[in-house]
């Protein structure tokens, strides 16, 4: 048998691991700015736009049906008629850039913000 004991070196490292990683949820989770509304896209082409100041149910037409759910400002794909429901396992959404995705529907669901002078995450222009 090979008996190996934990030494203090790697007790040290998984405990920094598992601290950043605390530490980064905790940034992201007071940090993130919650959107003002989401779009729906079909096969990449914006279709509809949807405030989450309100509440609604709104069926998605792509490759197949989806039902879209706002409420409370939060988002989230209540049904779908893909073969393996992944969209409605992925929960609700309410932060900029989340994203529900339906790969066989080709739908995907952004919370977005409308306002043009906040931070968008991008401060460059590539060409």
């Amino acid at each position: 048998m090979n008996n190996k004991k934990i030494n203090k070196f790697e007790i040290g490292i998984w405990i920094t691991i598992i601290s950043i990683t605390v530490l980064l949820i905790c940034i992201y989770s007071f940090t993130g700015k919650s959107g003002e509304c989401v779009q729906v896209k079909i096969d990449g082409i914006v279709t509809a736009e949807y405030s989450l100041k309100g509440s609604g149910t709104y069926p998605i037409i792509g490759s197949g049906e989806n039902i879209l759910v706002i409420d409370d400002g939060k988002a989230y794909i209540k049904e779908a008629d893909c073969p393996d429901k992944l969209c409605v396992k992925q929960g609700k959404i309410q932060r900029v850039g989340q994203s529900l995705i339906c790969l066989p529907n080709k739908v995907v669901v952004e919370v977005v913000d409308k306002n043009p002078d906040s931070e968008s995450g991008v401060d460059a222009i590539a060409k």
